[in-house]
């Protein structure tokens, strides 16, 4: 996770620095955001006794465009990976998730320099398993709401904390004989 924490931090010190230098009418008129952070799968019993609890969101990309004042559009992509043991034989396991999802995103404006968002939106999640008992890869349709709020550290830099959900269940595979 370190790895990609220090990139992370450096892209979006870039991007701030990149949005200071423009020329922007009296609001934003486009939004990007680089995360990682950690991902907490359903319990459906065979993730949880190979994988743990979740997965590491190795990178998040997002960008928005507002062409209202306070509605905006945008995507999202993640690449999220775990590693584990099979249940039976304890033999090392990967998974790779890749959601990318689009939506529509509302914005609220707080007296407190806060601004408040929740987006409603879907797409796709492609998987990719690998083991002892080979590879299988498939795609999945998704949904996704997210709810979070930003707050302003320098210039266009900010400090964002968020819950994102993403339905349904997109983690289940199953080997094919």
């Amino acid at each position: 996770m370190k790895t990609i924490f220090f990139p992370c931090i450096f892209l979006s010190l870039l991007f701030a620095h990149a949005c200071c230098n423009a020329q922007v009418n009296t609001h934003d008129c486009f939004t990007g955001a680089f995360s990682s952070g950690y991902v907490f799968k359903h319990d459906d019993g065979v993730f949880n006794s190979v994988y743990g609890r979740g997965m590491g969101n190795v990178i998040t990309a997002d960008f928005c465009y507002y062409p209202w004042h306070c509605w905006g559009i945008g995507g999202k992509s993640s690449y999220w990976l775990a590693f584990g043991r099979t249940t039976f034989f304890k033999r090392h396991t990967k998974l790779h998730e890749i959601p990318i999802t689009f939506y529509v995103r509302r914005m609220i404006d707080l007296n407190c320099c806060l601004q408040l968002y929740a987006s409603l939106g879907g797409g796709v999640a492609w998987m990719r398993e690998s083991s002892y008992l080979g590879k299988v890869s498939r795609w999945k349709g998704i949904g996704e709401v997210e709810a979070g709020l930003h707050y302003p550290l320098y210039c266009n830099l900010n400090f964002t904390s968020a819950f994102r959900y993403i339905f349904p269940r997109q983690s289940k595979i199953t080997y094919k004989k």
